[in-house]
């Protein structure tokens, strides 16, 4: 075997040791190994990274003592729960966090629990794109305070939004079409920059472009032939929701609300003659790092951390 089989080799059990890191069952053995019975050392389960920058926001402080494990994935936090034996391990010290997403409304099983915490919206990036936390970004990240100003702002944001949520919905009917077919399309690979735009003066508009071409083009899933009511039946569930928070896919809104904000210096410039000197660059990546600190804490997340510390 020559040098470069070896390398290809080395290669191959690296990605293979990647792949099992990557599962329910890694990130659960790492819960039994780390659990210790004589202690009151609590454990936290995300389905990601990122879930720690918005949820410790709010629980240091309560515990100094614990372990984070990740799941990388909802459907893997609750196989983790379901593996589990609850008769041994105490609900209060293993702390399972998941999104909603489409479960509910596609009338998946999603088990509840008391130490269980789901969004009460899609996901934790619509806890972050909202009119409150715009004002903070403005002020803190733009050092702009002129609070009429900042409210024509926050004004036009709003009603950018809605044009946004008017727009998105198909996409988000279309999204619900391929779930309830049980077909995987990987919708992280939506690049919302190709649909739509805001323009320099905070203006909402579409791109022209097939969307649905473009969809089944990124996720390499094509739209499965359905009746015309049965597209229908998915939008117009978006119209029973008290908020459209639930059914708007938390990556997509925050993309709005991401794009928007880094809109604004520019335009403060070109209007109030206002330089920000920015220095600090809000992307998706490392949007919840920064704005979750600043994100006020959910009604039922509150409730849900005085249950577990009482």
């Amino acid at each position: 075997m020559n040098l470069f089989q070896l390398s290809n080799l080395f290669m191959d059990a690296v990605e293979t040791l990647k792949q099992k890191a990557q599962t329910s069952n890694f990130a659960y053995l790492k819960l039994l190994q780390k659990y210790r019975f004589n202690n009151d050392e609590m454990h936290y389960i995300f389905e990601g990274y990122e879930d720690q920058s918005f949820y410790f926001n709010y629980l240091q402080g309560l515990s100094s003592n614990y372990v984070t494990h990740i799941s990388l994935g909802k459907k893997q936090s609750i196989e983790i729960y379901d593996k589990i034996d609850w008769a041994k391990y105490d609900k209060k010290r293993i702390i399972i966090f998941i999104d909603r997403d489409y479960s509910r409304i596609l009338g998946e099983a999603v088990p509840t629990d008391n130490n269980i915490y789901e969004t009460t919206y899609y996901s934790i990036e619509n806890y972050i794109s909202n009119s409150e936390v715009l004002k903070r970004l403005i002020r803190e990240i733009l050092h702009f305070h002129e609070e009429v100003e900042i409210n024509k702002i926050v004004v036009k944001y709003e009603s950018e939004l809605e044009l946004f949520i008017k727009n998105i919905k198909p996409i988000l009917a279309w999204i619900l079409t391929i779930r309830s077919h049980r077909l995987k399309a990987n919708l992280n690979m939506i690049d919302l920059a190709k649909l739509f735009q805001i323009s320099e003066d905070l203006s909402f508009s579409k791109n022209s472009i097939d969307k649905i071409a473009y969809l089944e083009k990124v996720t390499h899933v094509k739209t499965p032939e359905v009746h015309l009511s049965g597209f229908k039946h998915w939008y117009s569930i978006t119209g029973t929701m008290p908020s459209y928070k639930i059914y708007l896919r938390g990556k997509f809104e925050a993309w709005f609300f991401i794009t928007f904000f880094n809109r604004i210096n520019n335009y403060l410039l070109k209007t109030y003659n206002h330089n920000s000197k920015v220095k600090t660059n809000i992307n998706h990546s490392n949007a919840l790092e920064i704005i979750g600190p600043r994100t006020s804490i959910p009604k039922r997340f509150e409730n849900f951390l005085k249950q577990l510390f009482p």
